[in-house]
């Protein structure tokens, strides 16, 4: 499915300079996917797309949304460049040899929340202001909704149970759904599942429309271990990376241009964000409020990020009955960090 796309216009984003490298140069193409069309985990792309940072940086980019929790392997094929999603899909990739890099980031929080039905949690007396132990516990026996195993929503149900001291695959029930926040939501209204962990604005939605309350606001109140965590990032095929590096390093650049409008400009992407997303007035502050800050002022990759991926997934591949990942599996054999220092020097 490929995204409908606006066109952000006005003199904030026509007013900057191009970088000094773009002038005069024909625009490269690049060809992206991710799981889903829009969601706040996926929107520096969006607003780098929409608000002219890639056309800034020389490139001209084609974003498509798969529906699908995993998308690693549409690296195999010719027509896609760059893929998207959480590290812990991208390190199982690597066990199987799949020859990928990544090469950015974009997301500093675990950006799928976990939500639940709220009579569920008043009759366990639980709010999202209890221990996070005694949330963890109210999981147990619940129809909790994912996007399918080895996606980031199923790993975090699962580091949650395995955190709470429970069996996932016995006390609490997964149900991999498919067609993303609609798909969930109409699961939810149905009776099929009793929660789910997925991004906003599904979960959003599901607060302020299905009876739902937040179990983890994963951005605002994450368990300790999620405060710092590289959530989003982008993949290219190790044949890309060779023959394509400058398409890449401009991609890149119109990130680092978008993280960087983010934080300093934050009206302006919040004033790209609420039509984009279609948010219903009802949920429009509560939504940015809770999504704003997730992001990273730059793309650059740091090993300290990496190893903290590397324990969430092993918890959760354990847990699924896979075995950890390979020592051979290093930040060094993973990330490509060349392309984020080059798009940064380029700004």
């Amino acid at each position: 499915m490929t995204i409908r796309r606006r066109t952000l216009l006005g003199a904030a984003a026509t007013a900057v300079a191009l970088p000094r490298f773009a002038i005069g140069q024909a625009p490269m193409d690049i060809t992206t996917i991710r799981s889903t069309a829009k969601s706040w985990i996926w929107m520096a792309e969006d607003y780098a797309l929409n608000g002219g940072f890639f056309a800034q940086a020389g490139v001209k980019v084609s974003a498509n949304a798969s529906n699908r929790g995993t998308n690693m392997t549409a690296l195999v094929g010719p027509s896609v460049d760059v893929e998207w999603g959480d590290p812990g899909e991208a390190m199982n990739a690597k066990k199987e040899n799949l020859q990928f890099r990544t090469i950015g980031q974009t997301v500093g929080k675990f950006g799928s929340h976990v939500v639940v039905k709220k009579e569920v949690l008043d009759k366990l007396g639980i709010t999202e202001a209890s221990p996070w132990e005694s949330k963890i516990a109210a999981l147990k026996g619940l129809r909790m909704g994912n996007t399918g195993p080895g996606g980031a929503p199923d790993n975090m149900l699962r580091w949650l149970s395995v955190k709470g001291g429970m069996d996932p695959n016995k006390d609490v029930r997964l149900v991999s759904i498919q067609g993303g926040g609609p798909g969930m939501v109409a699961a939810l209204g149905q009776g099929v599942i009793d929660g789910f962990c997925l991004s906003s604005p599904t979960s959003d939605i599901a607060v302020g429309k299905f009876g739902c309350a937040y179990l983890f606001q994963m951005v605002t109140n994450p368990p300790p271990e999620f405060q710092n965590y590289t959530y989003i990032i982008c993949n290219t095929a190790v044949k890309t990376l060779n023959e394509r590096r400058e398409a890449l390093v401009r991609y890149v650049t119109g990130l680092a241009l978008a993280l960087r409008s983010i934080k300093n400009e934050p009206e302006k992407f919040k004033a790209f964000a609420v039509p984009f997303l279609e948010l219903d007035p009802a949920i429009v502050e509560q939504a940015f409020k809770g999504h704003a800050s997730m992001y990273y002022a730059d793309p650059r990759l740091t090993e300290a990020q990496f190893k903290t991926n590397l324990s969430f997934i092993n918890t959760a591949n354990v847990s699924s009955g896979l075995d950890p990942m390979p020592a051979s599996l290093t930040f060094a054999s993973m990330y490509e960090p060349s392309i984020a220092e080059e798009a940064m020097k380029r700004l």
